[in-house]
């Protein structure tokens, strides 16, 4: 069995394990892997070795067909794709560092909605679904793509799957935050937010000219 179809296997495999794995949670509590169980526990292992395998499959595939196949007259549109899901990777590692450790691996640290989560209430989401999604299509195969497409919907069922859980431990300050942000982005809120912060910039400038005069 060649690399190729063994990352294939182990992606779709982990895949369809994490989606009805965070179905079957949703329809009863006890069998809940998402969000992720304490550290230490079986069903947290099992959850974050199936999703870091769904991963590396997906980078290190979309990768190699980027890179082998990178030919024709779509070259542009590719790299032009391949360019938009580095920047996106980049985005999510800032959110990662932005959040931290803790509240990554599902430990309360409190709940954040300064910054960046001004924006959209899940821009490690968010950000990771533009990454994984242009990458899949950059890749420009069957087999990548069709992995990349499924990671994007393991990340879209772990937004929605842990709300629940967020209004659980934060109770009425994260039901008041969802009704005002949204879940991944929306161009509205992102120009209303936008004119907010150029708006409280203005004032600032305009007395540091008085002041200096």
């Amino acid at each position: 069995m060649t690399i190729d179809r063994l990352l294939t296997i182990a992606g779709i495999a982990s895949a369809f394990l994490l989606i009805a794995g965070m179905i079957a949670g949703r329809m009863k509590p006890a069998w809940r892997i998402w969000p992720a169980p304490p550290v230490g526990s079986l069903k947290s292992f099992l959850f974050w070795s199936l999703f870091r395998t769904l991963n590396i499959a997906v980078l290190i595939l979309a990768a190699e067909r980027f890179l082998t196949t990178l030919t024709g007259q779509m070259v542009p549109f590719r790299i032009a794709l391949a360019a938009v899901s580095f920047a996106s990777g980049i985005g999510y590692a800032y959110t990662l560092w932005s959040l931290g450790r803790k509240a990554t691996y599902c430990q309360v640290s409190g709940l954040a909605t300064g910054g960046v989560y001004r924006w959209t209430r899940n821009p490690q989401y968010a950000t990771a679904i533009l990454a994984f999604a242009t990458l899949g299509l950059a890749a420009w195969a069957w087999d990548a793509t069709l992995l990349a497409a499924t990671l994007v919907i393991v990340y879209a069922m772990m937004a929605i799957t842990e709300e629940p859980w967020l209004e659980a431990r934060y109770g009425r300050a994260y039901i008041d935050y969802k009704v005002e942000v949204p879940r991944f982005f929306n161009v509205r809120h992102a120009i209303n937010e936008l004119h907010a912060l150029l708006s409280s910039k203005v004032p600032s400038l305009a007395n540091g000219q008085r002041g200096k005069r």
